[in-house]
């Protein structure tokens, strides 16, 4: 009961937005981003994974000691992620120690290229939700991921997961995300959720950061959405769906997340707020590097420490302060975009409260 009393305090100091009162906030992530793999199996236009070559990942062993230490530690929300995760030929056994372990949240991100014959393995390890990238309808799609026939594997992929999901009654989320919002694909978006609710799944999105590194030398000013008409065009028309179709946008994309997408596409200033995440979520990299933001420095290597002499340490406080304060290159984390400071409290009490 504390603990839960303590969280929500925590929550509500942070979205205040007033920086005095960070020393109140306790250093408990709830959420951590793992990279379980660096590699993957696509050659995307925007993306610069696919040309990793890495071989000294973590062990199906240590990561699944990683995975009790987590959640010792209180964490309750796993996101998997690569590269592509589904590469990992252990991925099964990964998931079902995290539900053995009793994750609360045990969410995949995949390019969908091995989901139909992984989603059986998936669904029986105990993932809670999919999230499958589609950037496209057919051919745009393809052109995006630079694989022949990646649309029509990740959607049989989705189509295999519902169809099993429905046999072995299970209540599995599938998210279609638009993984990045360009030009190539900014006029098939509303195919793409008319899309989504022919499948029964939800429709997200994410925006072009040039400071991730998987994004390094990627040439955006080739593949950014420029047209400031087709920008605000389409942030209404996701307004207006997320009023009219209730369930077919991710709960996460509300008003203030809009508004944010809005400003960042057109280029206009987003730099007043401060950002939550270095408080609340974790990343480790397939080597075991812990980070309280994928752009910042590690905290350390869980290869050479454990997860209670990373977290809460002073070099994290520090960390997670600057990344507060913006102290940073700054980025579009996740899909929930850093929300302006001005909103912070009634996002925290309008939408997040909403969605859990």
């Amino acid at each position: 009961m504390y603990m839960k009393f303590k969280k929500k305090l925590d929550h509500i100091l942070l979205y205040l937005g007033l920086p005095k009162l960070l020393r109140f906030v306790s250093l408990a992530p709830q959420t951590v981003e793992f990279r379980v793999t660096e590699n993957c199996n696509a050659r995307c236009i925007m993306c610069n994974a696919w040309r990793n070559k890495y071989v000294d990942e973590l062990t199906t062993g240590e990561i699944k000691n990683i995975l009790r230490q987590l959640k010792y530690f209180g964490i309750n929300n796993l996101l998997i992620l690569g590269g592509e995760p589904l590469l990992r030929s252990d991925i099964g056994a990964i998931i079902k120690e995290a539900n053995l372990l009793n994750y609360r949240t045990i969410l995949v991100v995949t390019n969908g290229l091995l989901l139909e014959e992984k989603a059986r393995e998936l669904l029986e390890s105990g993932v809670t939700h999919i999230t499958v990238s589609i950037d496209g309808i057919g051919d745009t799609h393809d052109a995006i991921r630079g694989v022949k026939g990646c649309f029509d594997k990740a959607i049989r992929g989705i189509k295999t997961v519902q169809k099993l999901k429905k046999e072995m009654n299970l209540n599995v989320a599938v998210t279609l995300i638009t993984l990045l919002l360009m030009k190539r694909n900014v006029n098939e978006i509303p195919r793409l959720i008319e899309l989504s609710r022919e499948l029964g799944v939800y429709w997200d999105f994410n925006l072009l950061d040039r400071n991730l590194d998987i994004f390094d030398g990627i040439p955006f000013s080739e593949i950014f959405v420029k047209d400031h008409q087709k920008v605000d065009e389409i942030i209404d028309y996701l307004s207006k769906i997320r009023d009219e179709w209730p369930g077919v946008l991710s709960p996460i994309i509300c008003k203030h997340i809009l508004r944010f997408a809005r400003k960042y596409l057109k280029g206009e200033n987003v730099d007043n707020y401060h950002c939550v995440h270095g408080y609340e979520i974790l990343h480790i990299r397939s080597n075991g590097d812990v980070h309280s933001c994928w752009i910042m420095e590690p905290l350390g290597n869980l290869r050479k420490a454990k997860i209670s002499d990373i977290v809460g340490t002073d070099k994290h406080r520090e960390l997670a302060r600057r990344i507060y304060m913006r102290d940073c290159p700054g980025c579009t984390n996740l899909c929930a975009f850093n929300v302006a400071i001005k909103h912070l409290v009634s996002h925290w009490l309008l939408c997040e409260r909403r969605r859990r």
